[in-house]
């Protein structure tokens, strides 16, 4: 099906506005994402990977660490535009913003390697892009690991770092418990899907305003679980952008994955943040650091793995970043308390100790880099 077959069909419940040039009238009406962003001079937004249903308390404690923005996880209950709006409406209260979701519901094997069942699914995709359009979130992230189910290791094993566990990934011991789940992917057929994906999808994301932000793979190898995996270099990510020139396409930085690469990349941390942000492809980004590079690496703090994450945040600073910046994989301390998700969801950890250690750390980073920026 070409793309215009594609939205004429499947969006033909919003009006089929896209079409003409427009948006269905009561996104019209919504306050652009754009426009609910803060104006001004732009500066790094510091915020937390989140779920919803954080309680009051909870909402005051990010406010009180000047974390003001939130990177949204949800699955399916917590998704769609009037939940949504209760979550944004609820957050905003306690002065949070949200600036980007990302649905994991959606993010199915069918929608990223192609099946029965993928127009359905990127018909719900592009609703939730509408969605995200009408309520002023600006970015939708996601991840293209096209993996299926049961085929995913995130990580082999895990150690102790300081009295608290933290993940590990061994390629030898990934390559005993590596399961192809079905055939194999090539990394054409993969990148096809993508661009399949797409060429559908950025259209919608034009007409609303929202980007579409890309997380590179987590672990950055060749294949998982017999899909190939193409989206942890230079090359693979100026291969995307040449495939799918949209300015509405850019990047998750996450500096731990990138980290985790070493040279495999292609380009150093610091020089890709500079080619992501000259090309206007940086869009938020995960704040990561770990010990080794594959073959063998292992998670840390913020501030005692290999990479020099002041440096990271001075470039962050120099190339006028201003989207969000996240911890990722915050770290659980012994007096944290993480309650049990309920029964059949899944809930983005929130360990207080861990997200405030976080925070004083990238606040303090980015105090000084904002210090010793030219014309501070």
């Amino acid at each position: 099906m070409k793309r215009r077959d594609f939205i004429r069909t499947n969006l033909a419940a919003l009006g089929g506005a896209l079409l003409a040039g427009g948006l269905p009238a009561s996104t019209q009406a919504a306050e652009p994402a754009a426009s609910r962003r803060v104006r001004g001079k732009p500066e790094i937004k510091l915020g937390m990977r989140v779920s919803p249903g954080l309680s009051a308390q909870h909402l005051e404690f990010m406010r009180q660490l000047g974390l003001h923005w939130c990177r949204l996880d949800v699955y399916a209950k917590d998704f769609g535009y009037e939940a949504l709006a209760r979550t944004r409406d609820d957050y905003e209260k306690h002065g949070l913003r949200i600036f980007s979701v990302i649905n994991y519901a959606r993010l199915t094997p069918a929608l990223l390697l192609g099946g029965p069942d993928r127009e359905t699914q990127l018909q719900a995709f592009a609703q939730g892009i509408v969605d995200l359009g009408r309520l002023g979130i600006p970015v939708c992230d996601m991840s293209w690991i096209g993996l299926l189910p049961g085929s995913q290791a995130f990580n082999t094993s895990t150690a102790d770092l300081n009295g608290i566990q933290t993940r590990i990934f061994d390629i030898s011991e990934y390559a005993k418990i590596d399961r192809v789940a079905g055939r194999r992917w090539s990394a054409e057929e993969v990148r096809g899907a993508l661009k399949y994906f797409l060429d559908r999808i950025l259209p919608v994301a034009e007409a609303s305003r929202v980007r579409i932000a890309i997380h590179p793979d987590d672990p950055p190898i060749a294949e998982q679980g017999g899909v190939a995996r193409i989206l942890h270099t230079f090359e693979q990510f100026r291969q995307l952008f040449d495939l799918c020139p949209s300015p509405s396409l850019g990047v998750n930085f996450c500096v731990g994955t990138w980290t985790e690469a070493g040279k495999a990349t292609g380009m150093p941390v610091n020089d890709m943040i500079r080619w992501l942000a000259a090309h206007g492809r940086l869009i938020d980004a995960h704040f990561r650091n770990i010990r080794g590079e594959l073959p063998r690496f292992q998670e840390t703090f913020i501030d005692n793995g290999d990479q020099d994450m002041q440096a990271v945040m001075n470039t962050l600073v120099e190339v006028g970043f201003d989207g969000l910046l996240v911890p990722d994989h915050v770290p659980v301390f012994t007096v944290d308390e993480v309650p049990a998700p309920p029964p059949g969801a899944y809930r983005t950890p929130f360990p207080l100790a861990g997200i405030a250690y976080s925070a004083a750390c990238m606040r303090t980073m980015l105090r000084h880099a904002s210090q010793q920026a030219p014309g501070a």
